[in-house]
């Protein structure tokens, strides 16, 4: 249901724009002409440019005033004389100069519009209604009033007379005429198409290759006559309305690709993406050529129907260029330019099964596995790359952590032991109690003082068993945590009792 949906809103879509469109022809002058204003005068500021520099660069001294002074002055007048509390009666009396009108753009689109109905439906068509409607039964009733109503010449001449008639106005008037008219009508929908682009997206931006441009337009023409023989070809189905349908399908697409090939054409996009944009949004350029279709049917001539198209075309040619295209309203695409355009390549590019054909496409895969292979290298080397570069950075931030580490730990220890003071910094020399001497042992001095290590004794922790057989008089020494750094310990030799402190 929602894919139901989606297709009947892109035909909507396509529908209203192809309509809506056509309002650009009201305005498309003016604008035109302010986007000529504007780069008219962006050339004439740059010219003034130009101009004071060069002035400023050769310059002489002058006293004539320059003109940038007297502006000056002049619009400091214009400011007092508006800010003043004082009038004259010359001021009131004096007329204002009438304002320039602006000059009204000249329409130029409108008037290769009015030319192109002029000459296709005012030249072609209205001389096809006038030798059918009034010359052929005109030329009937003086035959008539010539062999009486109850002659049995009549039937016979006017069965051989009307064929020659017909196919004599055929050839020596319509058929000149409609050529003409296309070839210019051809000109003028050129120049309409540029110009609305030019408008809307700015300075067309075409094939870079002559030779792709020259060949595009050539298969594209090849292609649309097939087109269109096979609407043709598709209107004969024997079944009722089938044919009519499919054909009219068809038609409505192919004046749809009529209508937007100038903008994609501009924009640069050759025929096989164009043709592939038409068939995977089918549903909204169905609606687009739904208009243009209904009007070309609406008689059995080919002739007339073709001055129909030649007089409507231009202003489908303006809708082209505003619409914007609903994309992706169906997922399958809907695929009726497939069979014209293998036959085009089989008339330009010969049989896709011949010996040269299939080594040429032999010769286009191996290029494009070859392109692959480089591409899948590249992103390998590339991948290889990025993995270096990640394992480098793992690999210094590893040793800017382990550099990090042992300056850590100095500054706080982790395990401390529970009940041990943890410092954060190194602790002043301990001093030693019993190093210390009594003053009733003054005579005796041991000869071996100077190694400390015999003489140190570790203080004990703080607390416990330990603690309490200790004498009262011994000082509480701070004990430092295991694994942190030991201030060192100085000692002092001694050389007899002149150096004691009494």
């Amino acid at each position: 249901m929602a894919a139901i949906k989606n297709i009947a809103l892109g035909i909507l879509y396509g529908l209203w724009d192809s309509i809506r469109g056509m309002t650009l022809v009201l305005h498309i002058d003016n604008e035109v002409a302010r986007q000529n204003a504007e780069l008219e005068t962006m050339r004439q500021l740059r010219r003034m440019d130009r101009e004071q520099y060069r002035e400023r660069t050769q310059r002489t001294p002058s006293p004539v005033p320059s003109s940038a002074a007297a502006m000056i002055r002049e619009e400091y007048a214009k400011r007092a004389e508006a800010h003043s509390d004082e009038r004259t009666l010359e001021k009131i009396l004096k007329k204002k100069p009438a304002e320039k009108a602006e000059p009204q753009a000249e329409k130029k689109i409108a008037k290769k519009l009015f030319k192109c109905c002029l000459l296709n439906g005012g030249f072609t068509w209205l001389s096809i209604v006038l030798f059918e409607s009034v010359l052929l039964p005109t030329l009937k009733f003086c035959l008539t009033i010539f062999y009486g109503t109850q002659s049995d010449t009549l039937p016979f001449v006017w069965s051989w007379l009307q064929p020659i008639l017909s196919l004599l106005f055929g050839m020596m008037w319509v058929l000149p005429i409609f050529m003409l008219s296309k070839i210019v009508s051809s000109l003028w929908f050129a120049d309409i198409a540029n110009a609305a682009y030019r408008v809307r997206k700015g300075r067309p931006q075409l094939i870079p290759s002559i030779s792709k441009l020259v060949a595009d337009f050539l298969f594209s023409m090849v292609v649309q006559m097939l087109f269109l023989v096979q609407s043709m070809l598709v209107n004969l189905v024997p079944v009722k309305y089938v044919g009519s349908t499919l054909c009219f399908v068809h038609l409505c697409l192919l004046y749809s690709l009529y209508s937007f090939e100038y903008k994609w054409f501009n924009m640069g996009w050759e025929l096989h993406r164009r043709l592939t944009y038409i068939e995977k949004n089918w549903p909204y350029f169905f609606g687009f050529g739904i208009p243009l279709t209904v009007l070309t049917n609406m008689s059995s001539s080919v002739i007339v129907s073709s001055c129909i198209f030649s007089i409507f075309f231009p202003l489908f040619i303006l809708s082209g260029n505003e619409a914007k295209p609903i994309v992706d309203t169906t997922e399958f695409s809907l695929r009726l330019f497939s069979p014209v355009v293998f036959i085009s390549n089989m008339c330009f590019g010969g049989n896709p099964w011949s010996k040269a054909n299939r080594l040429l496409a032999q010769q286009r895969k191996q290029l494009e596995l070859q392109h692959r292979q480089r591409m899948l290298q590249r992103e390998e080397t590339l991948l290889k790359q990025k993995q270096q570069q990640y394992l480098m950075q793992q690999q210094r931030e590893h040793d800017m952590h382990h550099r990090r580490e042992p300056h850590s730990r100095s500054q706080t220890p982790q395990n401390a032991a529970p009940g041990q003071g943890a410092y954060r910094y190194a602790q002043p020399p301990v001093f030693d109690a019993s190093r210390v001497r009594d003053s009733s042992a003054s005579s005796t001095h041991s000869s071996n003082a100077a190694t400390p290590s015999t003489n140190y004794r570790a203080p004990p922790y703080f607390g416990g068993a330990a603690a309490a057989g200790m004498r009262s008089n011994t000082p509480l020494v701070p004990t430092p945590v295991p694994g942190a750094p030991r201030a060192p310990i100085v000692v002092r030799e001694e050389s007899g009792p002149d150096d004691w402190n009494l």
